[in-house]
């Protein structure tokens, strides 16, 4: 058996640069909050929970004055509303490209232009977005949704963890609908640098795992995209791996999500080893 790794494993740079930080921040203090989830790999929120890290699904069950992390998703504006009044230490780790999104969208507003933001309704950036967004010409369009009728000038952006795939399914149908319209591209690069990826490699073996957290977008856009290619499976840990089937290939693949730590990576990898 040949394990052939992608190229781009591990963290993303966003994500690493959140972790290290709350790592060390817990070196400091044991007091520290914050909302719902830093990544969405429940391996890595519970070695930092198990260091001090307090998740919360709801601001009211913070303490006042206490230190609380923004997550890479962002905040919405209600919530960041709440932790001002409770005067909390607010130490923000949205993502810059998150960030970059918010601008592009307040930019097609201010022009009054209608503005289509691109994805999930619940996912946590979208959440964020509309919050800080949310105006008479602001519509949030998913992949199923009716495309409004509007004789008028509209931007579009994008939930950064979406696949080019999604994306051009959806301008298709916003294109058909409207005449005047702009897209503008804010996938994450390291999303699409691995979305990239994943269609090379899935040419270049019999079986590709993809590991991530299975609430994890990006790592889901990884496996969409390559089971239309190769026999893939999508896993957390090794622990996912079925021995019997996968010792039949002679060529694996592995590639990650953008939260998937090294560690998991090296054990799902020393166990197809193991299988030869």
């Amino acid at each position: 058996m040949e394990i052939i790794e992608s190229k781009f494993l591990g963290f993303c740079s966003g994500v690493d640069r959140a972790y290290r930080f709350v790592k060390n921040l817990l070196k400091e203090t044991k007091e520290v909050y914050i909302s719902k989830e830093l990544v969405h790999n429940k391996y890595v929120n519970n070695e930092l929970e198990s260091e001090g890290l307090k998740f919360v699904d709801n601001i009211d069950k913070v303490p006042n004055n206490a230190i609380f992390i923004i997550p890479a998703h962002g905040l919405s504006l209600n919530e960041l509303k709440k932790a001002n009044e409770k005067k909390l230490k607010i130490i923000d780790l949205t993502c810059p490209l998150v960030i970059k999104s918010l601008k592009i969208g307040k930019k097609i507003l201010e022009k009054g232009d209608y503005l289509f933001i691109v994805g999930e309704k619940n996912h946590q950036e979208i959440v964020f977005l509309y919050s800080n967004l949310k105006s008479e010409k602001t519509f949030i369009i998913d992949e199923n949704d009716d495309i409004p009728n509007i004789d008028d000038n509209v931007g579009v952006i994008v939930q950064t963890t979406k696949s080019e795939e999604f994306y051009e399914k959806i301008k298709y149908k916003i294109k058909e609908k409207i005449k005047n319209v702009e897209f503008f591209d804010t996938i994450c690069i390291e999303s699409k640098k691995r979305q990239e990826e994943v269609i090379e490699l899935s040419k270049k073996v019999d079986f590709l795992i993809i590991i991530g957290g299975k609430n994890s977008s990006n790592t889901k856009r990884l496996y969409e995209i390559s089971k239309n290619y190769v026999d893939s499976i999508h896993i957390e840990n090794e622990n996912e791996i079925d021995e019997n089937y996968i010792k039949n290939f002679k060529k694996i693949g592995i590639i990650s999500g953008t939260s998937t730590p090294r560690d998991i990576i090296e054990r799902v990898k020393d166990k197809c080893l193991k299988l030869q």
